[in-house]
Order: C-alpha cells, then structure tokens, then sequence
C-alpha cells in the first residue's frame, strides 16, 4: 500500500509536536506540507515552533504560514496551558530555515489541485486555514479524501464548559468545514480523554535519551502540569494515531453543527447522536479507543525517531 498523500494543519502547542512527530515516524503519510495557524500561540509562534520541530527530529517538510486570527475575532491565545510562545518548558533550539514565502491557503489551493491523488487533511488546530481554502476554491472541495480533525465534543468542553478550544477559537471556519460536504473525522475530547499515557510508557519514553523522547519528557513534565490533569492526554496525536490505527478506535456518523451565536454555547460542536434534527450525517465521531493500545503506540512511535524500534524517513 503506498503512503497516504496529507498536509497537516497544525498551531504547535506541546501536544502538536507530538502529533508532528508521530506523523513523520509512522513511515506511512507522504507529507505534502504543515500548514500553520495561530491558536495555542500567535502565528510567529507557531510557525517557528513548527519548523523547530520538524528540525528537531530531521525532517524537511516545507512549513507555510497561514492566518494570523480567527475569521470574525480576536486571537485568544493558550498561554496558561503552552506558555507565552506555544512550547515553554523545552529546550528545542531556534529553527534555522524559514517558512515558506507562499500563503498557507494557496499552497493548500495549488497542492490539492495539482496532486494525482486526492489530498487528506490531518487538522489539529483552529480550522480557520481549512475555511480559507474552502471559500477560495470551492470547486476543489472533492480533491480532499478526507478531513482528519481534533477539536469538538460531544459532551462537554475545555475552554467553556460547552466548547473545545480548537471550535471555540474559531466558530466560523469550524462552521464552514462542518457545511463544505467534506468527509470529516471528528477526533474530540470525547475520546481523546479517554487516551492519557499510561506510566509504564512515559517511563519507557524518558528512558531513552534520544533527541524525540528527550522533547517529549519534557513536554511530558510541563505540559502535564500545566493543564492540572493528573494524566498526560496529548490530545492532538490522538487524532494522529486515529488516522494511522483506526482499529484501535470506536465512533458513529452523526450531523454536527456549530453554535455560533449562543450566549453559553458558542463554538460548541452540537452532535445529534438521537437523530431528531433531520439534519444529514456530515460526519464520524471517535467517541472510544484502545488506551493501552493508543498509549503504546504513540510511545513506540517516538522511540522508533530515535532508531530503538526501527528506520524512519521524512
């Protein structure tokens, strides 16, 4: 099977550099491209954050830079959970290369319109780039096989007690993602709540002194206290593991809209899991996994970057 063609559309963030580095251990994504956001941080942030990863760990996946904001409001930044530049707590050098000149969304536009397969689409941030694109080029919507997203909930929220941070960042692009026709994935706290590392595998990642694990301990220690969880839940390389090993994961198709106008409830991801809306099913919902399978992989996959379980290439 040849790999599957993606572009990933992140705003590093700790659990994002995770989400990175699983992408490009797996061996099985041909990653066209990491578009960037703001949302954990500004776009200065992310996109250099994003390019020190992927420096980090030895690979050369152009970075573009997209929107700076939300389409109808202000940036309100994560700085009590990822600090004030979007990775506080590691020691990843400054990057040495650039963004791209190109604009996030128009390499999006000429990718998806050039590429012999059609494009899947890992989005692990606010979907405001996603939405750019969508509205630029509607006619390229059937190019994309597939949106693979983290944000949303079924149930409950993080940053409201209705809303997930990636959706609440952005209701409008979420709206408009959630409308396109688009074949979406929608990875939520429902589920990646439900994946927090176990011990016996933050115990095997911070015995290895490889340049990965090393990133990962010490996201492991900030970013886990940082959110005053008692588990370390890298939400973002849930959804990465959900698109590398759907047989650990459990979901249903259901019509999801986005609230963009409730007093409480904007940018909640209103999920129809009774069918009463007559609303049409526009996307798969993960609303269980396999933790100890989760956990293990995602540790296997940053022990295989630093060559203990096997080859890797960008």
């Amino acid at each position: 099977m040849g790999r599957i063609p993606v572009i990933i559309d992140t705003d590093p963030g700790h659990d994002d550099a995770i989400a990175l580095m699983l992408a490009v251990s797996s061996g099985f994504l041909d990653i066209r491209g990491i578009t960037v956001s703001a949302g954990n941080s500004t776009i200065d942030n992310t996109s250099r954050n994003a390019l020190s990863i992927l420096e980090h760990i030895g690979c050369g996946a152009k970075v573009f830079k997209g929107a700076e904001r939300p389409m109808l409001s202000l940036l309100k930044p994560s700085k009590e959970i990822h600090g004030g530049d979007g990775l506080s707590g590691t020691t990843v050098k400054e990057p040495a290369g650039y963004a791209e000149t190109i604009n996030a969304v128009q390499f999006l536009e000429d990718e998806v319109k050039l590429s012999e397969e059609k494009i899947t689409i890992i989005a692990l941030g606010p979907l405001t780039n996603i939405a750019a694109f969508i509205l630029a080029a509607p006619e390229l919507k059937h190019r994309i096989s597939e949106i693979f997203m983290m944000g949303g909930a079924v149930f409950g929220g993080n940053r409201t007690p209705a809303a997930e941070f990636n959706v609440w960042q952005d209701p409008e692009a979420a709206h408009i993602v959630f409308e396109s026709g688009i074949p979406i994935v929608m990875c939520g706290l429902d589920v990646t709540r439900k994946c927090g590392m176990l011990e016996k595998d933050i115990e095997r990642i911070k015995g290895s002194r490889g340049k990965a694990c090393i990133l990962a301990s010490e996201i492991i220690d900030f970013f886990g206290n940082s959110t005053g969880n008692r588990e370390v839940i890298f939400h973002d390389a849930v959804a990465v593991t959900r698109v590398l090993r759907p047989e650990l994961f459990r979901s249903s198709d259901y019509n999801v809209v986005i609230d963009l106008d409730g007093r409480y409830t904007r940018g909640c991801t209103v999920v129809d899991t009774i069918g009463i809306s007559g609303g049409r099913i526009n996307a798969e919902v993960v609303l269980d996994a396999d933790r100890e399978g989760v956990s293990s992989f995602i540790a296997e996959s940053l022990l295989r970057i630093d060559g203990e379980t096997g080859r890797v290439s960008c």
